[in-house]
């Protein structure tokens, strides 16, 4: 029994001695060689908490007031918090005697995985001293929940301009009963039934979810990301894919085929241009005649398959704003010609835009930023 005891302490003193190295030497390759990794933050982690709640009976997914989130991924924590209306953003009066900004879209435009201060309606606030406000949200909302969003919560803020960033890569589906019902297990989310112009606005859940879910599982990795610098490098690790000896974000590596690339800019249905014009003339109608600009963001899939001439997607959304006194910017053609590595606007871990990303999306939008802010200021 002794031998035994004696093997078992043995073991476990290798074990810990080896735990304690491992844990050495991964905090001194994260703070001194990889700081793209982030630091442990000795906390513990309830994944049964969400910043994006079903919380909303018309456009769906939001964030409960005065909530608060540690979103923890392989290449970042961020912390969100959520003011008394649900928006991420700084505390906001309905009313305001000061010209403000309403801006729609989904997690681009909310700032997904970027820091506050960072993101692109942080850059403008900050650099024309009006407020931006940010109704941007994930959890598949486009178009359709923007108008429906508008409609029944944005339109009750004061605001002098709009606008509206859009995503080709899943705006164009978010509105479709099919999209909806592949994706809305957690979620009841809107679609359109029917045919241009003759839409109805149906739902994938006839109630409001109940909130029950449960996991644990993920709440040990993601307690166990925030104690762990081995785990932090194993997780982060697994954001890539080693080719040709040469790691490569996964998602990046997975568009590296472009003849298997697929992109909305290019390859929607007219049954899906349809919907999102739709959408968008009924955002038109509630704005009531407030100046409105538009802009399209690509993903690092949609800059592979560019070939320098304007985009089918972006061609029709021009003339849609042309015809509706919008004005128009398609970020496609600026953000290819502004550097030779587009990666470098999104996230390693995430193909979403990253602080610099933000930065350059700004940079590129000033001039029709100014002409909107030009507007409301007269």
């Amino acid at each position: 029994m002794k031998k035994m005891f004696d093997a078992l302490r043995g073991v476990f003193i290798f074990l810990f001695v080896l735990v304690v190295c491992l844990e050495i030497g991964s905090c001194s390759y994260i703070r001194f060689v990889n700081n793209n990794i982030p630091l442990p933050t000795y906390s513990m982690v309830n994944a049964e908490s969400s910043f994006w709640v079903d919380n909303n009976p018309y456009f769906g997914v939001w964030h409960d007031p005065n909530s608060s989130y540690m979103h923890n991924k392989q290449c970042a924590t961020v912390y969100y918090k959520a003011n008394s209306h649900g928006m991420r953003d700084p505390e906001r009066s309905l009313k305001s005697a000061k010209p403000r900004v309403a801006v729609l879209g989904d997690s681009f435009i909310e700032g997904y995985i970027v820091e506050d201060g960072k993101r692109l309606t942080d850059l403008a606030e900050k650099h024309y001293g009006l407020e931006f406000l940010n109704f941007g949200t994930s959890g598949g909302h486009g178009p359709l929940n923007e108008w429906l969003q508008y409609k029944h919560m944005v339109k009750y803020f004061d605001h002098d301009a709009i606008v509206i960033g859009i995503l080709p890569s899943n705006d164009f589906t978010d509105s479709m009963k099919k999209k909806v019902y592949m994706e809305s297990d957690r979620y009841r989310r809107p679609y359109l039934e029917g045919t241009y112009p003759n839409y109805k606005v149906l739902y994938s859940q006839e109630e409001m979810p109940i909130r029950n879910r449960s996991d644990l599982l993920k709440s040990f990795d993601h307690t166990l990301r925030e104690w762990s610098y081995t785990y932090r490098i194993l997780r982060y690790l697994d954001s890539f894919d080693l080719k040709n000896m040469d790691f490569r974000a996964r998602w990046q590596s997975k568009a590296d085929n472009k003849e298997k690339v697929c992109s909305m800019y290019y390859d929607f249905t007219p049954e899906m241009w349809d919907m999102m014009r739709y959408c968008l003339e009924q955002i038109v109608k509630e704005a009531d005649g407030k100046p409105i600009l538009l802009f399209v963001i690509p993903r690092y899939t949609d800059f592979l398959r560019y070939d320098g001439k304007e985009a089918p997607a972006a061609k029709l959304l021009r003339e849609f704003c042309s015809d509706n006194n919008i004005d128009f910017v398609d970020l496609m053609d600026p953000m290819y010609k502004y550097t030779k590595t587009q990666e470098d606007y999104y996230l390693l871990c995430d193909p979403h835009w990253n602080a610099y990303g933000n930065e350059v999306a700004f940079e590129l939008l000033q001039p029709s930023i100014e002409k909107l802010v030009e507007k409301i200021n007269k």
